[in-house]
C-alpha cells in the first residue's frame, strides 16, 4: 500500500511542478491606433504578439514575417515587435489576418481592418446667435464618410465619442467664429459662419 502511494506520488507530482501552456499567444496593434488613416503612401502597420512559451510563428495574410531575414532572431522570443507595409491602392478598407503561433501549437488571429479614407469631414453651420455682450452661439452638424472625432470652436474642444454625426452648439466669443472638423483619420474642414 505505501509502495502504490509512493509511485502515485512521484507519477503525479511532475504534474504539479511543471506549467503547462493553456493560453494563445496575444496580438496587438499598436499603429495606426484608430484604425483609420489617411493615405496609405508609405502605411507601415505596427504592433506585437506575445506568449510566455514564445512566439514560433508570425504570420500577416499568410505570410510569415519570422522567415524573413529581418525577423529571424525573434522566433522563440517572448514579446516579438513587428511591422508590415500596407498596400497602397486609394480610399477603402483594407483586412490583414494577423495570426501568431506559440512553440506549444497555440494559435491567435487578429481580424484587423483600416480605412483608408481620403475624404474630409463635411460642416454645417446654422446662423450665429447673437447673446449677451460680445458673446455668440455656434451650432451646426459635423459629418463624415467614417466617424467624426473632433469639432473645435475657437480652439475649444467639444468632447464626444467619435461618431459619423454630431450635433454641437457652443457660445463663444464672438464675432470671428472659427470651426475645426477632423475625422478620425486625421481629414479637416474648416469652416466659418
Amino acid at each position: 500500500m505505501k509502495r502504490a502511494f509512493l509511485l502515485s506520488l512521484i507519477l503525479l507530482l511532475p504534474g504539479c511542478v511543471s506549467r503547462s501552456d493553456t493560453l494563445a499567444p496575444l496580438i496587438v496593434i499598436s499603429d495606426p491606433k484608430a484604425g483609420a488613416v489617411r493615405t496609405a503612401e508609405g502605411l507601415v502597420v505596427r504592433g506585437f504578439a506575445m506568449d510566455n512559451r514564445g512566439i514560433t510563428a508570425l504570420r500577416v495574410n499568410g505570410t510569415d514575417l519570422l522567415a524573413s531575414p529581418l525577423y529571424q532572431a525573434e522566433r522563440g522570443k517572448q514579446l516579438v515587435e513587428f511591422e508590415f507595409l500596407a498596400p497602397s491602392r486609394g480610399e477603402g478598407t483594407r483586412v490583414f489576418i494577423i495570426e501568431a503561433q506559440d512553440a506549444h501549437g497555440y494559435v491567435s488571429t487578429l481580424r484587423y481592418e483600416l480605412l483608408i479614407d481620403t475624404t474630409p469631414p463635411e460642416v454645417v453651420l446654422k446662423p450665429l446667435e447673437r447673446l449677451a455682450g460680445n458673446r455668440v452661439r455656434v451650432s451646426g452638424t459635423a459629418r463624415d464618410n467614417d466617424k467624426v472625432a473632433q469639432i473645435i470652436v475657437n480652439g475649444v474642444q467639444i468632447t464626444f465619442a467619435p461618431m459619423p454625426e454630431r450635433s454641437f452648439s457652443l457660445d463663444v466669443e464672438g464675432p470671428n467664429v472659427q470651426v475645426v472638423v477632423i475625422d478620425q483619420a486625421g481629414n479637416r474642414t474648416e469652416a466659418r459662419p
